[in-house]
């Protein structure tokens, strides 16, 4: 009786065991931009995508976050506005993103974005963006 108890205790762990190590075989992210995009995914959870608009009201442009590799985020309290770049691999670690305005106290995806590199402050790029998405949590308007 034992030797069956035994033989089922071993059948059931050899069941088990590979379905465990299956999720640790799960894709890490690997590259700084794919760590970056799962930063922001962890950010945007719990929120509901929104319809992608020209522009944000932006007074205070201190709250455009640049994340490298992924895009720009803007914090409006309640709703989080996520901006991807047409080419993200311009956005590189030592680059910071000087906006000329056309809009008064807005972002708008014809804004001049380029990025200037922080040790050199020498131009390293243009950024072309084709909206803002808003993310929200739901129940907040």
């Amino acid at each position: 009786m034992r030797f069956i108890v035994s033989l089922a205790a071993a059948a059931l762990a050899s069941i088990t065991v590979p379905a465990i190590a299956a999720q640790d075989d799960a894709p890490q992210p690997t590259t700084r931009a794919e760590r970056n995009q799962a930063r922001l995914a962890e950010r945007l959870e719990g929120r509901t995508a929104g319809e992608m608009v020209s522009c944000v009201y932006a007074p205070n442009s201190n709250r455009l976050e640049t994340i490298e590799g992924v895009g720009f985020v803007y914090d409006r309290g309640n709703t989080l506005y996520v901006a991807r770049p047409r080419d993200p691999s311009v956005l590189g670690p030592n680059d910071v993103v000087v906006v000329r305005r056309f809009s008064g106290g807005q972002l708008c995806r014809q804004d001049l974005m380029q990025t200037v590199d922080r040790q050199s402050g020498m131009l390293s790029g243009i950024v072309a963006i084709d909206g803002f998405v808003p993310y929200t949590k739901p129940g907040d308007n």
